[in-house]
């Protein structure tokens, strides 16, 4: 059973990409930020906040079927390459993620607003160019699939390049016909 983890900027489209593939194949969903939110993620963490969060989020992990979707802390990120058999990265422009982040937050709270444009900031620019080295190093690994894909991703394709090492499962699933 397959193993997707689902990484991007925020507002780039990962819950909704996440909830449908595990609805398509039949797989649990975990969202980073609500299975994980009793862990608090500060900007500066400690050695021990970290490996908390790591050991927390390898109970995750160690399952055998997922569809994971979210940051966590940096240290993280490659246990995730390692464990996924599929690596879905959205590399959606920054100024699409922002005009989204403005749609979902509204501009009612100024400071929710500031929050949010701030961790779109630190995607763009210090989480991105890890991701992309963790993609090329793992891009020829036996046996993984990684998609690199924008925000005019069709859904359709996603599935076809997924069906290479599994199947939909779910009977409702509107895509099953194409594989």
């Amino acid at each position: 059973m397959p193993k997707i983890c689902i990484i991007g900027n925020g507002c780039a489209g990962k819950t909704t990409l996440g909830k449908k593939l595990s609805q398509d194949f039949s797989l649990p969903f975990f969202e980073m930020d609500e299975e994980l939110k009793f862990l608090k993620i500060t900007p500066f963490p400690t050695r021990q906040q970290i490996r908390h969060f790591s050991r927390e989020l390898n109970k995750l992990l160690d399952k055998d079927k997922w569809v994971i979707e979210g940051w966590g802390y940096k240290e993280t990120y490659e246990e995730r390459f390692k464990k996924a058999d599929i690596i879905i990265f959205l590399d959606v422009p920054f100024q699409v993620c922002l005009e989204r982040c403005h749609k979902r937050l509204g501009s009612s709270n100024l400071e929710v607003l500031k929050r949010g444009v701030t961790k779109l900031n630190i995607f763009d620019k210090h989480v991105r160019p890890l991701l992309l080295k963790l993609i090329q190093k793992y891009k020829n690994a036996p046996g993984k699939i990684i998609l690199e894909i924008d925000q005019d991703f069709k859904y359709e394709h996603v599935l076809k390049q997924i069906s290479m090492v599994t199947k939909p499962i779910n009977k409702k699933s509107e895509y099953q016909t194409i594989i």
